[in-house]
């Protein structure tokens, strides 16, 4: 009896250890399911206030909600993938908005030393804050309104390729199709009896791709990279369109129009004397075809960054930057009274846009931040300030965690600029106040 009651024990305890064996690997299972899913995201509501153009009166330039969903997956250590999709509606530029957009959606893979990554994503070259003459291969929207300037990124569909040998890595871009960045052509005045036309941008055809290559070498006190881009510019210049022969008064009608340009780039981050940052960034950039001959292809140009970034006890941060451009074979616009009065407007409006409007060109920007009550409360400021062409841009933010996941921000966003200068035409339909309430997920 003894033996059969001691079998018995036996046989249940072994039984109980393989449910718990069961279940703890069920358990290992969902945590590596969790792992290689997860999805999170976000929901916001804001709202932008600034003046109706030319009146001294208050206007409501943007009100909307947006709900965003992330998706990440991984398959161990072969491969990952990455989606968010967007949902907006509200108000936007005197109109009503509604629009889903996928703003990114790409799978990598990993095989030995290569990376592979392809599908629509957003790239961001550059070591500069804000301004980055070698980021050229996903466009941006400067007319996007929210308090996070990331936003402005767009992405475009393309295959990246990164091959990692420590401390070099190389990077290799194919863009197949041209997404150009938003040019905010429908603020610029134009005068009686120009119109604006269809743009005029390349197909799909395999001769119209773009291709990059950048080298990165990254040590431990000194980061710094060689780049290199062919392809059409995503900031396309003003052409004059077709006549339209069914057109009897032969108005003059426009177009943006995009052209091909080389860009060879480089920059470096490192840290001096013990704590300030020094980063710095440099890009030349070259039409392929003739800008002397064509209104909307802009001279060679060398556009340059250097700053400094400190960040202080108590939690205040500050990043200076010096910002030149210098214009090859430039030529002063004289508008001389037997030349057509629409050509030196067009002239005009494409220096405005492609910042050729002097030969050398001077500016400063500086970033301050601020974390405050345990860092609950951020605070930030903005500001860039052209010397040559006396434009201004001042960006100051508060956020506030209210909770960990509920985040309120108020802040605003003021342009100014003389007669004739590109935030001189924006700043009446951009500059406004704005509020934000967010809570993540």
């Amino acid at each position: 009896m003894k033996i059969k009651c001691l079998g018995l024990v036996l046989i249940l305890l072994f039984s109980l250890d393989l449910s718990a064996q069961s279940l703890f690997e069920e358990a290992e299972k969902e945590e590596d399911q969790d792992k290689a899913f997860e999805l999170n995201g976000y929901l916001r509501s804001a709202l932008y206030l600034g003046k109706v153009p030319d009146r001294d009166l208050a206007d409501i330039k943007s009100g909307y909600g947006e709900f965003s969903l992330k998706l990440k997956a991984s398959k161990s250590s072969f491969g990952s993938a990455f989606a968010e999709v967007r949902f907006r509606r509200g108000y936007e530029f005197n109109d009503y908005l509604s629009e889903i957009n996928l703003r990114e959606a790409y799978v990598s893979a990993y095989v030995g030393p290569f990376d592979f990554r392809i599908g629509h994503q957003i790239v961001a070259w550059g070591r500069a804050d804000g301004i980055n003459p070698t980021d050229n291969i996903t466009p941006k929207n400067m007319l996007a309104r929210s308090p996070d300037e990331d936003d402005r990124r767009e992405a475009n569909f393309l295959l990246r390729t990164f091959f990692n040998a420590h401390p070099l890595r190389i990077e290799l871009i194919w863009v197949p199709f041209f997404r150009s960045s938003v040019v905010p052509t429908n603020l610029i005045p134009f005068p009686w009896g120009i119109t604006l036309d269809d743009p005029d941008y390349p197909d799909a055809r395999l001769k119209n791709g773009a291709v990059a290559a950048k080298l990165n070498l990254e040590l431990a006190a000194f980061d710094c990279s060689l780049s290199f881009f062919n392809g059409h510019s995503l900031f396309p210049g003003i052409s004059v369109a077709p006549p339209d022969p069914s057109d009897p008064i032969g108005a003059m009608s426009i177009m943006l129009q995009s052209y091909r340009v080389n860009v060879f780039g480089a920059d470096f981050s490192t840290t001096v004397a013990g704590s300030f940052g020094l980063r710095g960034e440099i890009g030349y950039r070259d039409p392929v075809e003739d800008y002397s001959i064509s209104f909307h292809i802009p001279n060679p140009e060398l556009q340059y960054v250097l700053g400094v970034d400190k960040e202080f006890p108590g939690n205040f941060s500050i990043i200076f930057q010096y910002i030149g451009k210098h214009v090859f074979d430039f030529v002063p616009l004289v508008d001389l009274f037997f030349l057509p009065a629409q050509a030196y407007e067009l002239e005009l409006k494409n220096r405005i846009i492609s910042s050729q409007l002097y030969e050398d060109t001077h500016s400063l920007s500086c970033r301050l931040g601020w974390n405050l009550l345990h860092e609950t409360l951020n605070l930030e400021i903005v500001g860039l300030a052209n010397i040559t062409t006396e434009e201004f841009l001042f960006r100051p933010k508060m956020a506030y965690d209210i909770t960990d996941a509920l985040t309120f921000t108020l802040g605003g966003e003021l342009y100014s600029g003389p007669n004739d200068t590109l935030f001189d035409f924006i700043e009446d339909h951009l500059s406004s106040l704005f509020a934000e309430l967010r809570i993540s997920f």
